[in-house]
């Protein structure tokens, strides 16, 4: 047989579901960053940029003042970074510029119509931006530089930025997003991971209630306050729990009324062959209706296949009644009077009058326990008839108080095996051919057991001794 699977190597729901939800929040989290991180880095270029429009135009003013000062133009009135001859003059260092509150040193040249570097700040390199004379932005490997011409002296005026510097910036964006992520994803996980866990507790009180039915425990369940999905699951075990009472109405009706239809026309039947019994005793012989002759050797087997027959019958009427026990008309019950009228009923047939002794209480206190007296009858009387048919030797029922009262059958017989042990606790099972009662009526105390919230308990050899057969029935509290 395949072993059932064990759920507790299965995932939760709820952890199933947490670890899905957290890893869709990190991959898009992630995308997220990353888009971020991209629009960031536009806005920190452009904020860059705009920066550096406006450096360069409030700084145009001080470096024509410093040029005036350091440069003489020429006769048409231009500035020129060469001398007479042409060659190349060394660029003038600018001073400090005034009103100047950048705490970057400044990259900025200023350049002559032919490109050649009139005045530079200390910062700048010594030669020439690598860009052309062109009013915007462009980039060199190291520096985005922007270019603004002057018309009025013919010379522009170059900042730089390092693309470095730049770059710097956007990293330090980037990884602050990501720190951000990775401080936030544990408490995400854990805030995900609750929140799932208190949204899914309708499928566990789901779950309850499915577990909680049972062939004695139809009821709807209670689909209040539960989602539209797990509400379409319930509305279909509803359906599946009416089906199943339908079905289990049936048979029980079926069983009831097969026994109780059974049990007239066989006491008819037993009745005749008694008489046929007695009539044929004086004679070897008794005449059949056909002038033949019937053995009574015939007679009593057939009058112990009805008596078998009649047997079965009255157990299916028990196990019908069983089976449709309802916990709701649980009473008291003084468990001592319930063990001397079942032994009284017993005492009354010839071949148990011996072999049944009650040991009574040593005080006449009652023994409370809350249940169904009919239903207990009916465990007492088919561990009494088992015990009987079992063995030959005698029987002890007996009553022990306590916490957990217990009703207890015992026989001083041969007992049974570990392997008739577990054998005779499975329903339809017998340990021999030659037995009845160890089938069905094993089944019958099972059932009737469980309705009470009893335990059932078999020993072999009996507590005490060093052969038998040891049924008890533990309550799980006496009803006070």
């Amino acid at each position: 047989m395949k072993p059932a699977p064990n759920p507790g190597r299965a995932p939760s729901l709820a952890q199933h579901l947490s670890r899905t939800l957290i890893l869709a929040v990190v991959v898009v989290w992630l995308l997220s960053t990353g888009l971020v991180a991209w629009l960031v880095d536009r806005q920190i270029q452009h904020n860059f940029d705009v920066e550096l429009v406006e450096s360069t135009h409030r700084q145009l003013y001080p470096a024509l003042l410093d040029l005036q000062q350091r440069h003489r133009p020429d006769a048409t009135g231009a500035y020129r970074a060469a001398d007479a001859r042409g060659e190349a003059l060394e660029p003038q260092v600018m001073g400090a510029i005034p009103g100047d509150s950048q705490t970057e040193p400044l990259l900025m040249q200023l350049r002559d119509a032919q490109g050649g570097v009139l005045l530079r700040t200390p910062a700048s390199p010594a030669a020439a931006f690598a860009v052309p004379l062109q009013a915007g932005f462009f980039n060199t490997p190291e520096y985005r530089v922007f270019s603004l011409h002057d018309a009025t002296h013919n010379v522009w005026l170059q900042l730089a930025d390092p693309l470095e510097e730049r770059s710097e910036a956007s990293e330090r964006t980037l990884l602050g997003l990501v720190a951000v992520l990775l401080v936030m994803l544990p408490v995400l996980a854990w805030l995900i991971h609750w929140i799932a866990r208190r949204e899914l507790r309708s499928v566990s009180h789901l779950q309850q209630q499915i577990t909680a039915r049972s062939g004695s425990n139809l009821l709807a369940l209670d689909l209040a306050h539960m989602s539209q999905e797990l509400r379409a699951v319930g509305d279909g075990v509803n359906q599946l729990l009416v089906r199943l009472g339908e079905a289990l109405n049936v048979e029980r009706s079926l069983a009831a009324n097969a026994a109780h239809e059974l049990r007239t026309p066989l006491a008819q039947v037993r009745l005749r062959l008694h008489t046929a019994l007695d009539q044929a005793r004086p004679h070897p012989h008794s005449e059949g209706p056909d002038g033949g002759c019937v053995p009574v050797a015939e007679v009593r087997a057939a009058l112990q296949s009805l008596e078998t027959l009649s047997h079965r019958t009255e157990r299916l009427l028990q196990l019908s009644r069983a089976e449709g026990a309802d916990g709701a008309h649980f009473a008291r019950v003084d468990l001592v009077r319930l063990a001397e009228q079942v032994a009284q009923t017993f005492w009354q047939q010839p071949q148990a009058q011996k072999r049944l002794d009650w040991l009574a209480p040593e005080t006449d206190a009652p023994v409370w326990v809350q249940g169904d007296i009919d239903g207990l009858a009916i465990v007492l009387r088919n561990l009494i008839d088992n015990a009987l048919h079992h063995t030959d030797a005698q029987v002890e029922l007996q009553v022990l108080p306590g916490a957990h009262p217990a009703l207890v059958v015992r026989d001083h017989g041969r007992g049974l095996t570990a392997a008739q042990l577990a054998q005779i606790q499975v329903r339809h099972a017998r340990i021999g051919s030659q037995h009845i009662g160890y089938g069905l009526g094993m089944s019958i105390v099972r059932t009737l057991a469980d309705k009470h919230g009893a335990e059932l308990v078999f020993s072999s050899p009996s507590a005490g001794g060093t052969q038998g057969l040891e049924v008890r029935l533990v309550f799980a509290a006496g009803a006070g």
